[in-house]
């Protein structure tokens, strides 16, 4: 547990386990009925970056958590591999750059069944 702690309080995770805190903190400010979902969707459209019409708020949500699981995983396992300092951070800074577009893909996978319109239906 102290492993995952550590890997957690350093980098590259340090700086998605922030923005997990605060995307906990809206979801938990929307279950106790502060804050919309769509609070953070005025005039946001993700149709352009291939999420459709899921909303923003659930975009970045899940881009976090994915990013997030992804440094916090890379940094124990690269903690494992007894590199020297040198390597240690180039593997560590390429982690962080890795999980950046992993988790914008594993957003578009997660939320394509939402945002996809659909068969369309021939009713003429």
């Amino acid at each position: 547990m102290q492993e995952i702690l550590r890997a957690a309080a350093g980098f590259p995770a340090v700086l998605f386990s922030s923005a997990l805190v605060v995307v906990i903190g809206f979801w938990l400010l929307v279950l106790v009925g502060a804050l919309a979902a769509a609070d953070f969707d005025a005039d946001m459209d993700l149709g352009p970056a291939g999420l459709g019409a899921v909303p923003v708020s659930v975009a970045l949500s899940t881009a976090v958590v994915v990013a997030w699981l992804s440094t916090l995983t890379g940094s124990v396992l690269i903690d494992h591999l007894g590199l020297t300092r040198l390597t240690h951070a180039a593997a560590e800074l390429g982690l962080l750059l890795a999980s950046l577009p992993l988790a914008w893909c594993a957003t578009v996978a997660v939320t394509r069944p939402v945002s996809s319109p659909g068969p369309a239906t021939d009713r003429g």
